[in-house]
Parts: C-alpha cells; structure tokens; sequence
C-alpha cells in the first residue's frame, strides 16, 4: 500500500523514506566477536560489562535487521553459524583497524599524555611497575596512569575489551598463558622463584647455599591459589619433586606470605621480585636445581603500539627490566 506520499513505507529507498539503519555497528561487532570467543551469552555479558539480557537482544536486533541466522541456539552454547563466523572475521579486520587509526593519530599528535591504565600482577607491582610510573611522572606529567593489581587471564581480558592500554603478566612453564595473534607480547625478564624460610628452619642448617624442594617435603606450605599462576606453579613444582604439598594457608597476598612464613606457620616459594629484603624473622634461600622460573612480559594490542604513550611505557618498563638482576 502506499503511504500517500508516492513511496512505500519503510522500505528505505526513494521518494523521501528514512534509509534503512545499518545493522553493523561498532558495539555490535565487538559483541559478535566476544561471542565467538566465549561461546555463551552469560559470558560474554560478563566480559562486556552487561547483562546477559542486553547482549541477547542486541544479537537477536543484529540478525533480524541483517536477514541472516548468525547464532545456533539449538544447545547451552550459542554456536555461530556460517553467516556468524564471516562476520567475526570482518569485525576482527574493522575494530584493529579502528584501534590502528586511533594509534595513528596519537602518532600525529606526538604528545604523550592522556589517560592510560595499566593492569599488572601484583607481584610485579611495588618493584617493577611502582618505579616505572614514578619515573614517567616525571617524564610526562600529561600522561595520566591508572594501576589495576590483576591475574594474567583477567589482565588479557581487560586489554581485550580495550578497558586497558597494557598488561604486566607472568608466564610458568607449568602454568601457560595463551595469547592472541592481535597481541604484542614484549618479554621483560626471567626470575626464579626462591624458598622462604622461617629462621632456623632444619633444611638452612649451617649453610647459605641453595635449598632443595625435597628437603621441604614434611613442611607445612603457604601457596596461592590454584588458579593463581604462581600457586599452580608452586603446587607443580612440588609435585615434580615427589610430593604435595601440605597448604595450611592460600593467600594470594605477598605481604601475608612473608608474615605467615616469618611466624612459623609453614614455608613458600615466591618470585624474587616479590620478596622484599629486610623482612624479620625469614629467611630466603635459592633451590637447588631444577630451578622454577617464571617470565614476565608486556603486552598490548599490535595495534596501539605505534601510540606515543604506549611506546613510551613500553620503553620505562623494558628499561626497569634490564636493570633487574638475571635469573
């Protein structure tokens, strides 16, 4: 029928019809592609920051105003059909590409400055990464640096959805970290893990030498948690020794590690930038080989690297690094 205007109604094409809205916006790309790495709404939701609700609909507005069948719902997991798995290929293409522009016109600018947030594993934090932001507050007093305290996996999340510039992670052999192709990894340094000992523990004897893992057997343990990647480290390495450890205390908490051990209350393996010196009442040996090391790196989205801000973190932190003592 005609809408008495020579034209029909909503088929956005001539005589004056609004056009038809684009169903393909930035929010919904990300959307799609979160989806496809997730694998369920309630998941992706959280990664987006929104209610499974919100993602459901504005997925089900997307297929609708595309014509096309983009998720199978036929199961607990929203599997993308065909249709679905060449979108996320151009939505990974138009969001790195949106991130490269942006970089680009940072580039310009040449100023570094601006808000730049920063999530890092704690352990790393006070003599890593508190030095560096020091220094760069000094340096550029425009650039305005905000510090989370995360887990690997959550840091790679944030710089995922771009709630992040950059991440300080640490990599076990017994503890991988999966990273994906759009990431710049920059490796920092390697460091070992050292034994921490309340004073006049047996295995110290009279010697200042190395300590082995098995002399540790029969101690009570303070560990992390197991899906922190030091305390799946810990428990590995112990377990390669021939023995599991007896966890009296689950901290994640560096400070608690270190009070834990000094009142008598088990044992610990920390990384050494994680010690701090001058602690009564511990004392912190190497182990005997095999040694337990682990790696830190920065990472970013390979787009953003050529952002003066990042490239001038990048630049402090690398610089720190090489300064610290090698493994």
């Amino acid at each position: 029928m005609s809408d008495g205007n020579g034209g029909n109604a909503g088929n956005g094409g001539g005589g004056g019809g609004r056009p038809a809205r684009d169903p393909l916006t930035v929010d919904r790309l990300r959307m799609i592609r979160e989806l496809a790495r997730r694998g369920t709404i309630a998941a992706t939701a959280r990664a987006l920051g929104l209610t499974p609700s919100a993602v459901s609909q504005q997925l089900s507005a997307l297929e609708r105003e595309a014509g096309l069948a983009l998720i199978d719902r036929a199961d607990r997991r929203a599997t993308l059909t065909p249709a679905g798995h060449a979108l996320v290929e151009h939505a990974d293409r138009v969001l790195d590409a949106l991130a490269a522009a942006s970089a680009e016109l940072d580039r310009v600018r040449g100023a570094v400055g601006g808000p730049f947030r920063i999530a890092t594993v704690p352990s790393a934090a006070p003599a890593l990464v508190s030095p560096v932001i020091a220094r760069l507050r000094v340096a550029h007093p425009d650039l305005d640096v905000t510090v989370i305290d995360e887990e690997p996996h959550r840091s790679l999340d944030h710089l995922d959805r771009g709630t992040i510039d950059l991440a300080v992670v640490d990599r076990y052999a017994a503890a991988p970290l999966p990273l994906e192709a759009d990431l710049d990894a920059r490796a920092l340094l390697v460091e070992p893990l050292l034994a921490v000992l309340p004073v006049g523990h047996p295995a110290l004897g009279r010697r200042s030498g190395p300590v082995a893992l098995a002399d540790l057997a029969g101690d009570d343990w303070i560990v992390a948690p197991d899906e922190v990647s030091c305390g799946a480290a810990v428990r590995s390495a112990c377990r390669a020794a021939g023995f599991e450890p007896r966890v009296r205390w689950q901290t994640d908490d560096l400070i608690l590690h270190l009070e834990h051990v000094a009142a008598g209350h088990g044992v610990a393996l920390l990384p050494r930038l994680g010690v701090r010196a001058g602690v009564a009442g511990i004392e912190v040996r190497p182990l005997a080989p095999p040694a337990v090391t682990r790696e830190l790196l920065a990472v970013t989205r390979s787009a953003a690297v050529a952002r003066p801000a990042v490239a001038a973190v990048l630049t402090a932190l690398t610089d720190a690094a090489e300064a610290a003592p090698a493994a």
